[in-house]
């Protein structure tokens, strides 16, 4: 579809002298949404001078991040979102070559084969002992960037695809196939950080797991161990257990945390954007 005749009076007036048009023909972009910048990037932008298309390029850029911030925010109008679509959006608000048709994809692909293994026929310990095997042996995902400064190794889609990440995205990737396979296993949270814990259909915790140890599953008095393991104090009074929401705003902020530390602060300020969405709970 070529652009129609509003879309070419937008684009007439992108770089308007004056702001407040400027400002209300970008909100008019972002409010048309994903095909308008299809439409832009197939027949307006290669029309372009070469030194006006470089400018251009990175204010299509700037829309497609805008546009996945807006779908971020109708996603929160639920309580708990979509897990897979939060990370995903995220993900396109920081990097905007972050592309659904390959994530997805290739999501969906480690949730079919996961689908064949895990069933409801077997206990909690045989499926999670499953889940372990296929999640660290078949797919061989592993632990990348233990110092946590690499954005390929933090990024959700980058992981899935490459089975490589840091501590943090690789615990993030194991949530999100274990709940996309309806395995009830859910973050407990702490100041500094989270552990994964499986539920029984009351809520209580059956057990824990330890994804620097490949899933193994560990007892409640073996909790305080765990917590020396990584560095923390232990503080019963701390610990609450979340679901998607609180998953979603602990990688907004560990994607904040490495853009900033790679001194890309408008990235890091994204994050920090959609933290304060989330409430700003800290969990890092």
């Amino acid at each position: 579809m070529k652009p129609d005749s509003e879309l070419i009076s937008l684009l007439s007036l992108v770089d308007d002298n004056d702001h407040f048009v400027r400002d209300a023909v970008r909100e008019r972009l972002v409010a048309r949404g994903d095909e308008t910048i299809e439409q832009i990037e197939r027949y307006w932008l290669p029309e372009l001078p070469d030194d006006k298309k470089y400018i251009f390029q990175d204010y299509i850029e700037e829309l497609k991040a805008d546009i996945a911030f807006e779908k971020f925010e109708s996603l929160l109008k639920s309580p708990q979102p979509q897990l897979d679509k939060g990370l995903f959006l995220i993900t396109k608000i920081a990097d905007i070559s972050a592309e659904e048709t390959i994530f997805f994809p290739a999501l969906e692909r480690l949730i079919n084969e996961l689908n064949s293994e895990v069933s409801e026929d077997k206990t909690p310990f045989e499926n999670i002992k499953i889940f372990n095997y296929v999640f660290f042996k078949r797919f061989s995902f592993h632990h990348t960037d233990t110092h946590m400064t690499m954005e390929e190794s933090a990024l959700i889609d980058r992981v899935i695809l490459s089975r490589g990440g840091n501590p943090v995205s690789i615990t993030l990737a194991y949530f999100l196939l274990a709940r996309a396979v309806g395995l009830p296993i859910y973050p407990l949270c702490f100041t500094g950080g989270f552990v994964p814990v499986y539920l029984t259909n009351e809520g209580q915790i059956l057990f824990y797991l330890n994804i620097f140890k490949q899933g193994s599953i560990f007892p409640e008095d073996t909790l305080i161990q765990f917590f020396q393991d990584i560095g923390i104090e232990y503080n019963p009074d701390t610990l609450k257990i979340e679901e998607e929401r609180a998953l979603v705003a602990i990688y907004a902020e560990m994607l904040g945390y490495i853009f900033r530390n790679n001194g890309k602060n408008e990235v890091y300020e994204k994050m920090e954007k959609i933290s304060d969405i989330l409430g700003g709970v800290k969990f890092l």
